[in-house]
């Protein structure tokens, strides 16, 4: 009984340590996620805009604002073309550069170093960077060259817009995915490999039915991350186009700053802000449910 006493003991007060230890963390949670949530759900149902003391309830007014806004309906639109490109890009190219990496290539420690470059630097100075090589440089060439389609810069027309600001974030965005495909890749068996070959299995058939299953984890991570990379974009978009031409790339974070500081609409775009929480959530509810299905355990 007295061992089992000083053993309860021993554990409330590791328990204790333990608890003590989290609870700075927890503080930090609560103060700057769950109490910033709790404060944006409120105000999305008042008429609050960030100067004035006084709230007025207006109930799901803001909620029908924001649907009945063609704005709205636009960034949606936007970022739902926007993300899809870019997981399908990022999905499609750090795959075939894991694989590139992970094979025998000459000088693949080089690569491996250098294609990660582009992650280190901020989006917002890349966003500058490329602003100025697109609207200054590419058509200052054009014109010493004589080719009059380069004179016109590629942001200011609304369907080369968005493929100038996908390109920037695909160059910066490749480096982290592949990481995380190389790592999936050193979990493929390579006796299941070995013994596919020598049932004459083509290297499609192995990496189909092979490599892709045991990848299913990596691609589930990698499309979360770059959904959620596609849907808040806002630094590329601000720093490029700030939103233009004409609004054709003015994605759901940039209306949410819009409403929020330009137009002082805070309670506007709280309700959006929320809204976009939620199909990001969705989104990624759906694709973690369907790889669990196809996960190989």
């Amino acid at each position: 009984m007295k061992r089992q006493k000083r053993t309860m003991n021993f554990y409330r007060k590791q328990s204790i340590v333990f608890s003590l230890f989290a609870l700075p963390q927890t503080i930090l949670y609560i103060m700057f996620f769950i109490a910033p949530i709790i404060c944006g759900i409120f105000y999305s149902f008042t008429d609050y805009n960030g100067i004035n003391k006084k709230l007025n309830f207006v109930g799901w007014s803001n909620y029908k604002t924001v649907f009945s806004n063609s704005r709205f309906t636009k960034a949606l639109l936007f970022n739902a073309k926007y993300s899809t490109m870019l997981v399908i890009c990022i999905l499609a190219l750090s795959m075939i550069l894991a694989l590139i990496l992970n094979s025998n290539l000459k000088g693949k420690t080089f690569f491996r170093g250098a294609f990660f470059f582009p992650a280190v630097l901020p989006l917002l100075t890349m966003g500058l960077v490329f602003n100025s090589i697109i609207t200054k440089g590419i058509p200052q060439l054009g014109t010493s060259l004589g080719f009059q389609s380069w004179e016109i810069s590629l942001l200011s027309r609304p369907k080369t817009a968005i493929l100038a600001i996908l390109f920037v974030a695909v160059w910066q965005g490749l480096a982290i995915p592949t990481v995380l495909f190389m790592a999936g890749l050193q979990t493929v068996p390579e006796e299941l490999l070995e013994s596919a070959s020598l049932d004459g299995a083509t290297a499609w058939q192995k990496f189909r039915y092979i490599t892709i299953p045991f990848l299913v984890p990596t691609i589930t991570m990698v499309f979360v991350l770059t959904l959620k990379q596609g849907l808040m974009v806002f630094d590329l978009i601000m720093s490029m186009t700030q939103g233009g031409p004409a609004g054709a790339t003015e994605s759901m974070a940039m209306l949410i700053y819009n409403h929020g500081f330009v137009e002082r609409r805070l309670s506007v775009a709280m309700a959006e802000a929320l809204i976009l929480a939620v199909i990001v959530c969705i989104v990624s509810f759906i694709q973690i449910v369907w790889s669990n299905r196809k996960r190989i355990y």
